[in-house]
């Protein structure tokens, strides 16, 4: 559902879909007409956001328009505030990221040579990523350049803060998100028993090399529930996080139901993620590439709803894309608008002429009907440092 401010709702808006105070009390059902005293109501109430699926529709175009220029502004408020705090954390971000690396080497290692592996500070990982996550779901922002050149670490820390904000959106509380985490850190353990040769190999798998690769989930489950003695509900992410959901994955060729609840989750996460990472047969792919290509595959390889929610939550050129604009300006998608996977808003970096913009400028293109994303851009190919537009970012916000 899509927030409301009450502040900028007019007597006489109604909206396409039921409106609700909470997701259990119904303020007017769809089409019906909220009135000043349903307004005085919430304010006496000190009730500052509604909730609703659809979208406001006033009967005057003049109170619509001023709805919408409205609810622009304070989301562009809102979003240079979380920007701000999200630049403060960058160096959070880089040491968390650094840490979890340490400890995930440690560990894999131990499992691997049966040397009394310990997962607690595994799991302290997985804690610590939900808590960063939970409090700046923008996180994800950096996590693209961060998995762009990957080791089998690094893949899975950016898998799981992928699956943090997928699992905020879709409601998991926070014990389960952490769990979930847990075992995204732990999945890939397997994958060292395949030969760095078979890894760095340019030219195309023979069979024998494919099926190597095809028993590391086995493996990686055998090594964390016989000699890590994980429990089950978290060893079976890595036996399963190469299943699909109609049943062609593998090493089981189990489907949908059968799948757990966190396995659909990695699924979809690990395939975003090893589609932008580069590899040794090619340069590593843009997110718009790898949100095109889940949903191409969606149809089979991935739990439906699931996948929706991943698209609400980072639309279709995910948070951390750089995109033209169609005026010809260059900017990064940093809010995706629920419902709206087009139509996301954009922090303008370049203006047509290539100039940086002397303030702050945003596009958001749920409100800006004359502009479109034409196409999904790197970093170096629109010649932008992104450590360089944080900081001057953040002299602009001062």
């Amino acid at each position: 559902m899509t927030r409301y401010q009450v502040k900028l709702l007019r007597p006489g808006v109604s909206f396409t879909k039921p409106v609700y105070i909470d997701p259990t009390n119904m303020l007017a059902a769809a089409n019906v007409i909220v009135t000043q005293s349903d307004l005085d109501r919430l304010n006496k109430w000190k009730i500052e956001e509604v909730l609703s699926a659809g979208e406001p529709v006033y009967a005057s175009k003049k109170d619509e328009a001023e709805f919408m220029d409205g609810q622009q502004k304070l989301d562009i408020k809102n979003l240079k505030k979380d920007l701000k705090n999200l630049i403060k954390l960058k160096p959070s971000f880089n040491n968390l990221a650094a840490s979890t690396e340490i400890v995930l080497k440690n560990f894999y290692e131990r499992i691997n040579s049966n040397n009394n592996p310990q997962s607690n500070e595994v799991r302290s990982k997985a804690e610590e990523i939900t808590n960063l996550v939970t409090d700046n779901p923008l996180i994800v922002i950096f996590v693209a350049e961060y998995i762009v050149d990957p080791n089998v670490y690094k893949h899975v820390i950016g898998c799981a803060m992928y699956a943090a904000r997928l699992g905020l959106a879709l409601d998991f509380s926070r014990p389960k998100i952490v769990e979930m985490l847990f075992a995204i850190l732990l999945m890939d353990v397997g994958m060292l028993k395949v030969p760095q040769t078979i890894l760095d190999k340019a030219e195309k798998l023979n069979e024998t090399e494919l099926q190597i690769i095809h028993a590391h989930p086995v493996h990686g489950y055998q090594m964390l529930t016989q000699i890590a003695k994980i429990k089950n509900t978290i060893a079976s992410v890595a036996l399963q996080h190469q299943e699909h959901y109609d049943g062609s994955g593998y090493p089981r060729k189990i489907k949908g139901a059968e799948m757990s609840e966190y396995t659909r989750v990695a699924s979809i996460i690990d395939s975003f993620s090893a589609i932008i990472s580069r590899k040794p047969y090619r340069k590593n792919r843009l997110p718009y590439d790898a949100m095109k290509e889940l949903l191409t595959l969606g149809i089979y390889r991935y739990d439906p709803v699931y996948l929706k929610t991943f698209l609400d939550s980072h639309a279709i050129y995910p948070l951390g894309s750089i995109v033209e604009l169609s005026d010809g300006s260059t900017g990064m998608v940093v809010y995706a608008v629920k419902g709206k996977p087009m139509r996301p808003v954009v922090w303008i970096l370049r203006d047509a002429k290539n100039n940086r913009p002397t303030k702050v400028e945003f596009a958001h293109l749920l409100y800006a009907a004359d502009k479109f994303i034409s196409k999904a851009k790197y970093p170096e190919d629109a010649d932008l440092n992104l450590d360089m537009e944080y900081e001057q970012l953040m002299k602009q916000l001062v």
